[in-house]
């Protein structure tokens, strides 16, 4: 798969992670467009690692419809654990 293909596909899929999440995680933000912009970069590099470590687990270049699984769902996995991650350590208290 074509890297433009994944940074496109992995910012697409990342934004819609964030838009089926809410703003679960993440504090109220004055321009909603600062979380659109951060989903889609988690959804990019959740697209690259995915496909990187699909790479080795398969041990090659699979057929086209596990590249796109692949990278939909490395992009969802990333967007998913950021969220979690940041409403853990708000929940905490650690960042106010």
């Amino acid at each position: 798969m074509s890297t433009i293909v994944q940074i496109v596909l992995g910012a697409f899929t990342g934004w819609l992670a964030g838009k089926a999440f809410g703003q679960e995680g993440y504090r109220p933000v004055r321009r909603e467009t600062h979380v659109k912009l951060l989903d889609a970069i988690y959804g990019i590099i959740g697209a690259m690692i995915g496909e990187y470590l699909f790479f080795w687990v398969v041990i090659g270049d699979g057929d086209a419809f596990s590249d796109y699984g692949t990278v939909i769902l490395g992009s969802v996995t990333v967007v998913g654990a950021a969220r979690l991650i940041a409403g853990k350590i708000r929940a905490h208290g650690f960042l106010q």
